[in-house]
């Protein structure tokens, strides 16, 4: 259930009931037409809704800093509606013959964006909050990674090559090993394609907390100080 408030569609509905609950309270604020609606506490969670789409669009563009950017517009897009809630109050919802519907809708949407409030805060702070893979270290003796709270360790020797990725979630890399039987704890990694070459997993920037180019640049490093029996 958490992760529906994560999605776009999850915290569109949470932005819209959080609008209906003000809209049914403190609507006579909002008249005088679509632009002091929009400046209203029923319209501010709308700017919301609209800064947490802006948000996701920047984050799956890829790279740690549009990541972070991302997720820190809809850190504001949060506070919008704890001002819209404020502002609310101030001009009279209280008084409102609607007042235990109106908080309750805004109860029910409030709670939910605030779902989406916390894992943002989280990624602002590290890109690999709550995120069921994580990178810890790149030496020359394995690619230690934490995967749904275990530990993977990939030997650096047996990589054979890395490529950059895409998909709608963002960028990552294409990791190829000889064979996931020589990494410890393989079977919990997502392996996506079995070739002649050997076997090959991804890697994302979030689960990484590193930009696609820095991550391969790193992991092709290791792979040759590897074999050359030091990593620097």
């Amino acid at each position: 259930m958490r992760r529906f408030f994560l999605v776009s569609q999850g915290r569109a509905l949470s932005y819209a009931f959080s609008s209906f609950g003000l809209a049914a309270t403190a609507f006579a604020a909002a008249r005088g037409g679509f632009l002091s609606f929009m400046f209203s506490p029923p319209g501010l969670p709308v700017v919301g809704l609209g800064l947490v789409m802006l948000g996701l669009s920047i984050e799956e563009t890829g790279t740690v800093r549009r990541i972070r950017l991302g997720a820190g517009i809809r850190v504001l897009a949060f506070v919008l509606v704890l001002v819209a809630l404020v502002w609310a109050i101030a001009v009279g919802a209280l008084g409102s013959e609607l007042v235990v519907l109106g908080f309750t809708l805004f109860g029910a949407g409030v709670a939910g964006a605030a779902v989406g409030f916390v894992h943002d805060k989280g990624v602002v702070a590290d890109v690999r909050h709550d995120q069921p893979i994580r990178l810890e270290n790149i030496s020359a003796d394995y690619i230690s990674l934490r995967v749904r709270g275990r530990d993977v360790n990939v030997p650096t020797s047996i990589l054979r090559g890395v490529a950059l990725a895409r998909d709608l979630d963002g960028r990552g890399v294409f990791v190829l090993v000889r064979s996931r039987d020589d990494v410890v704890g393989g079977d919990e990694l997502p392996w996506v394609a079995t070739t002649r070459e050997g076997e090959t997993f991804i890697l994302t920037e979030h689960e990484a907390g590193l930009d696609a180019d820095v991550l391969a640049a790193r992991l092709t490093e290791a792979a040759a100080a590897a074999r050359e029996g030091g990593y620097r």
